[in-house]
């Protein structure tokens, strides 16, 4: 297992290289203190998770994520003192999978990183499963409509899979936030809401009116197609 820092604050790497030594030490860590250099890291070795400031010294982390996502699907949490709403929205709508604030709990990060990981292990999982011309590929990041093709992040391919698997039914939010991250009990309704948000844009459903991905309050998320009846 291989998990890039991507960092410049010596401080920061020092603490995360105690946290991985003394939590879980089986991983090994690579570092890169500048977007370019992490983007070299993460096409030549290929890890297996990033963890990712926002501000380093040659690009924002907003365009590290945004260029990751043009080649890899790889795992990223953000890790990073800013603490908006506005920009965990970003940088989760741009591609990452999880954000965590500076100062952090240790422990938590690792709970956090475990569970990515564990995610990206199980993509391959059950993927027979559809409704009408909806259907997955080799994993649940593989989504087909018919033969037209919607390329999904792990987290939003276990949403999908879960509501397809459902077709029809409402599933409520706390059961989609368990699916998708594998039980991440700080994972919050509105992070879910992005990635709803985010798979809605690639699969081409109108976002103040959709027809494929109905929502209703205190009822959570259905998933409606021609052939599967809404049980409403």
């Amino acid at each position: 297992m291989k998990i890039l820092i991507i960092d410049d604050d010596e401080s920061i790497l020092e603490l995360l290289r105690l946290t991985f030594e003394f939590g879980w030490s089986e991983v090994e860590l690579l570092e890169a203190k500048t977007g370019e250099q992490s983007l070299r890291i993460v096409e030549i070795n290929s890890p297996d998770a990033i963890i990712l400031d926002l501000g380093l010294p040659d690009m924002s982390g907003f365009q590290v994520i945004k260029l990751i996502r043009l080649f890899s699907k790889i795992p990223i949490l953000v890790l990073s003192v800013q603490s908006s709403e506005q920009d965990k929205v970003k940088a989760l709508t741009w591609g990452a999978n999880d954000y965590l604030e500076k100062p952090f709990h240790q422990m938590e990060l690792l709970a956090r990183m475990k569970v990515l990981t564990r995610n990206v292990k199980r993509t391959n999982h059950d993927v027979s499963i559809r409704s009408g011309d909806w259907h997955f590929g080799r994993s649940v990041t593989e989504l087909f409509r018919g033969s037209v093709f919607f390329d999904l992040t792990p987290v939003e391919g276990f949403i999908m899979h879960t509501l397809i698997k459902n077709a029809g039914q409402f599933i409520d939010t706390q059961r989609l936030i368990m699916e998708a991250w594998g039980g991440s009990s700080r994972t919050t309704p509105d992070t879910l809401r992005v990635h709803i948000h985010h798979i809605r844009s690639k699969i081409g459903d109108e976002h103040s009116n959709p027809k494929i991905l109905i929502n209703r309050p205190g009822r959570g998320y259905a998933f409606i197609d021609s052939d599967s009846p809404a049980n409403f």
